[in-house]
C-alpha cells in the first residue's frame, strides 16, 4: 500500500508540474537573491499565444512554437517579468532569437548566447527562448536581468548546435548577420519572391542566410541556403519559385538549375540548384 501511496504522489507531482507548463525552470523564491514571484504563472499553448502577443505570434508558429510560461517577480516595488518560450527544437528557438536580439550586446557574467540591455535581457538555450524585462525601466534592476537568465539557463538542456548554419560560407560572412528560415515570414524579412512558402520549407525545414562583406571581385551580398531530402526535391522547389514569382520580381534569365531577376527595390538577385541544395543570392548591385 505504501508503494502505491508513493506511486499516486509521484504522479499527482507530475500532473501538477505539466499543468503549471515550464514553471519549474524558473527561478523558485530566494534563487534570485531579494526577489519573490508576484503571482502565479501563466501559462500559454497553442492559439492562446495571440492572447499575450499583439500582432506578432504568427512568427512562432512558423518556426515551431510549443508553450510559452510568464512569470512576475518582485522586490520591493521593483518588477521583473519573465518569459520562456518552448519552441519544437534548438533551430526554431534560435531563430527566433536570430530574429529579434538586433545587434548582440552580451553580458560578460552570462556564458549562454544572448543580447542584455537596460529594458530586456534574450537568450537562447536548446529549444527553449527567454526573455526576462525590467517592468518599470530602473536602471538599478538591469544587472538583476542577468542573474535571473543565469538562474534559468541553470536548469535548462545542455545546448545543441544549429546544423542549418553549416550550410553557409564562412568567408566574408558578417558575424551577427545570420538568419535562420521556416516559412515566408522570416523569408519576407530579407525578399518577397511570391505568395506562401516559396521555398517549401513546411514549418519544418530550415534555411540559413547571412550577409556577406564586399570583396575584390566579390560583390556584397545576402546569401539564403537550403537543403532538400534529394537532387529532384531541390529543383522541383526551383520550378515552383520560377511559376510562382511575384510580378515585381522581374525574371533575366531561365535555366533549368538558374534563374536570375531583378527585385521590386531594383538590386539583382539568382536563385540556383546544385545537388540537394539551393541558393538565393540576394541585393547584388550587378546582374550575375
Amino acid at each position: 500500500m505504501r508503494g502505491l501511496a508513493l506511486l499516486l504522489c509521484a504522479l499527482a507531482v507530475a500532473g501538477a508540474a505539466l499543468a503549471a507548463g515550464d514553471a519549474g525552470l524558473l527561478p523558485a523564491p530566494g534563487a534570485v537573491p531579494g526577489w519573490r514571484p508576484d503571482g502565479n504563472a501563466r501559462v500559454f499553448t497553442g492559439s492562446g499565444l495571440y492572447g499575450h502577443i499583439d500582432g506578432g505570434a504568427e512568427i512562432f508558429f512558423e518556426f515551431g512554437f510549443e508553450e510559452l510560461t510568464v512569470q512576475r517577480y518582485a522586490r520591493g516595488l521593483d518588477g521583473v517579468e519573465l518569459e520562456l518560450y518552448r519552441m519544437r527544437d534548438p533551430a526554431a528557438a534560435l531563430g527566433i532569437y536570430l530574429g529579434r536580439c538586433g545587434r548582440e550586446t552580451p553580458d560578460p557574467g552570462l556564458r549562454e548566447r544572448h543580447t542584455a540591455g537596460l529594458h530586456e535581457l534574450m537568450l537562447v538555450r536548446e529549444r527553449y527562448f527567454l526573455i526576462a524585462a525590467n517592468l518599470d525601466g530602473k536602471p538599478e534592476v538591469a544587472p538583476q536581468l542577468v542573474a535571473f537568465a543565469r538562474a534559468v539557463a541553470a536548469a535548462l538542456p545542455a545546448p545543441q548546435p544549429v546544423a542549418a548554419l553549416e550550410l553557409l560560407p564562412r568567408e566574408r560572412r558578417v558575424a551577427g548577420s545570420e538568419r535562420l528560415i521556416r516559412g515566408p515570414l522570416a523569408l519576407q524579412s530579407l525578399i518577397t519572391l511570391g505568395e506562401g512558402d516559396v521555398l517549401q520549407l513546411g514549418g519544418r525545414n530550415t534555411a540559413a542566410a547571412a550577409a556577406y562583406d564586399a570583396g575584390e571581385g566579390h560583390p556584397a551580398c545576402t546569401l539564403v541556403v537550403a537543403e532538400y531530402p534529394d537532387d529532384a526535391g531541390a529543383s522541383r522547389v526551383l520550378a515552383r519559385l520560377v511559376e510562382g514569382l511575384d510580378p515585381e520580381v522581374k525574371p533575366l534569365r531561365r535555366g533549368p538549375d538558374q534563374l536570375v531577376f531583378r527585385d521590386y527595390a531594383g538590386k539583382f538577385g539568382a536563385a540556383s540548384v546544385a545537388g540537394r541544395r539551393l541558393t538565393l543570392t540576394l541585393n547584388l548591385e550587378r546582374e550575375p
